[in-house]
């Protein structure tokens, strides 16, 4: 049975070392939301030793399933999307084409981060 390719679940700060057109599935912060191009700004400082890093998720083909609280700043959300190449001027940046976004809600961030954490370490 075929059925839709499953998503890597993976921290943002990670997701600069994921190729091109992998799935993937992350948390993270709205730190901004730039209408002309249906773009949010996330963050998720974690590991608190590395720079935080900023992933541009692109939601331009799932506007109509986005709620308007969803693109608040200062909102928890999950993203499942494909790694996207960053663009050839500018500054390197984490591009995802997401496919889906839903609300955190009341997320246990250290839950979560140790589970995401344990998982990697343990191959999956």
């Amino acid at each position: 049975m075929n059925g839709p390719v499953a998503s890597n679940l993976t921290l943002l700060n990670d997701l600069d070392q994921i190729p091109t057109g992998t799935k993937v599935r992350f948390l993270g912060c709205v730190d901004e939301y730039l209408t002309k191009t249906a773009t949010l700004r996330l963050v998720h400082d974690y590991p608190p030793s590395r720079p935080p890093k900023v992933a541009h998720v692109d939601i331009q083909h799932i506007l109509e399933s986005i709620k308007r609280h969803e693109v608040d700043v200062g909102t928890w959300i999950n993203v499942i999307g494909h790694v996207e190449p960053s663009p050839k001027s500018g500054t390197p940046c984490i591009c995802v084409q997401a496919v889906a976004v839903w609300d955190a809600g009341n997320v246990d961030l250290d839950a979560y981060q140790s589970a995401v954490v344990e998982r990697k370490n343990a191959g999956c």
